[in-house]
């Protein structure tokens, strides 16, 4: 039976021990030890990037430029995928 994602969001808030990554995250050097050293991760598994982000937005002691583009970039993609894939009801529709 798989576990739901709520159920995962809470493991991972509240279940797992503290990890090393919350603390390179205070000290402002999480950013830079994953473009080193986990690039090739943080591309290819989605679940990985989405902890990493939340970490980083929790726990950075200020705000990360390279990181707030990043979302911008997959906010931009996710806006752009909305409006083609509502396009042709969008033209279909009466106009007011």
């Amino acid at each position: 039976m798989p576990w739901s994602e709520a159920f995962w969001r809470w493991y991972f808030r509240h279940g797992v021990p503290r990890r090393f990554y919350e603390d390179l995250a205070e000290e402002g050097l999480l950013y830079d030890f994953l473009q080193e050293h986990c690039a090739q991760l943080l591309q290819q598994d989605e679940r990985f990037r989405r902890d990493m982000y939340e970490i980083l937005l929790r726990c950075a002691p200020e705000p990360i430029p390279e990181l707030e583009h990043a979302l911008l970039q997959e906010l931009c993609a996710a806006l752009s995928y909305f409006l083609a894939y509502t396009d042709p009801w969008r033209r279909s529709a009466p106009v007011p």
